[in-house]
């Protein structure tokens, strides 16, 4: 495929897709930018930021019109069931089906690792089967919404990769570096997860990725995951934040203390027409398993660049000049 001429960017105001857009945009690539709030794309510098809406087909039609590639990342992760479905299913859906009206050379969809559930455990390889939890709307949406393009590739020939990333961290990351970051800072105590894994990927290196799926001869009619591999323990991982916020003596509790909580919690998430699975995130969390990168890195050539010691140097360098500066 040759090199991107024009580019849609679906959710380009969150933070994966806001990144992707200005690296597009260095690279010379006309991007148009589909924020539901414009205001909030206004950083966006170089891109033709476009109000719109996933859930709106008529008008992700007229968004796509002349993009030679189309990335969908707009998706929700909280919300009603029914929020959940329109976003990340029918959402998804309206995208595909646009990127193939508008003659798109590539679709580039932008899932998760949540598709393969909670009850994961040794390598997890792309075949892996969905197996969402029940419990949460996210994983369940992010599945179907996935089985859903794959869908419309087949009926239509549309060139389509698929991207599932794991943690994304880095600056600007909402939950991966700033909330954490912030836990660390305000509570007395994180949870000691022993040798479970954790996998986060650098938001520089998935954007790599990313543009690399939109180009490659051999992207076209895959999935591949995006994270650590071999993936690191949750106590390294939290123990970066817990240093960052200025306590390096943090009490570690076993996470067992921790599950009577979780069902109730779940209950009461559920009766605000919210989703969880507590439960099955604690026990996940005390698992070992790593997304395995052999795909990406034998069919694409890529793997990450970015170690987890220099990403988190780079992230706690945004975080000592923004977060602190708004306390």
């Amino acid at each position: 495929m040759a090199d991107i001429q024009r580019a849609l960017v679906t959710g380009a105001n969150g933070f994966i897709a806001g990144a992707l857009t200005l690296r597009l945009i260095e690279q010379g690539v006309a991007v148009r930018a589909v924020c539901r709030d414009p205001e909030r794309g206004r950083y966006l510098t170089g891109a033709e930021v476009v109000q719109g809406d996933v859930q709106d087909a008529d008008g992700m039609r007229r968004h796509a019109e002349d993009c030679d590639v189309v990335f969908h990342l707009a998706a929700v992760g909280n919300g009603s069931a029914q929020t959940h479905y329109r976003v990340n299913v029918q959402g998804s859906e309206n995208v595909a089906q646009a990127a193939h009206e508008a003659g798109a050379a590539r679709l580039v969809h932008i899932s998760s690792v949540a598709v393969y559930g909670l009850q994961i455990a040794g390598s997890i390889f792309e075949s892996h089967p969905y197996t969402p939890s029940p419990r949460d709307y996210y994983q369940q949406t992010k599945a179907e919404g996935e089985k859903a393009v794959w869908g419309i590739a087949q009926r239509t020939g549309l060139t389509t990769t698929v991207i599932r990333p794991a943690y994304v961290y880095g600056p600007r990351s909402p939950f991966w570096s700033i909330r954490l970051f912030k836990w660390c800072q305000q509570w007395p105590f994180v949870p000691d997860f022993g040798v479970g894994t954790a996998h986060p990927i650098y938001i520089d290196d998935l954007v790599e990725m990313i543009i690399v799926a939109a180009t490659d001869l051999a992207a076209p009619g895959e999935a591949f995951n995006a994270s650590a591999d071999p993936a690191v323990t949750w106590n390294e991982f939290l123990g970066y934040y817990a240093r960052m916020a200025g306590n390096k003596r943090k009490q570690r509790i076993p996470t067992g203390i921790l599950a009577p909580f979780a069902r109730p919690i779940d209950e009461v998430l559920r009766l605000r027409g919210q989703s969880a699975d507590i439960s099955g995130t604690l026990r996940m969390l005390s698992r070992q398993a790593v997304y395995r990168m052999d795909k990406a890195s034998e069919r694409l050539g890529w793997q990450p660049r970015i170690s987890l010691s220099e990403g988190m140097a780079r992230t706690e360098q945004w975080l000592m000049t923004t977060q602190r500066g708004n306390q």
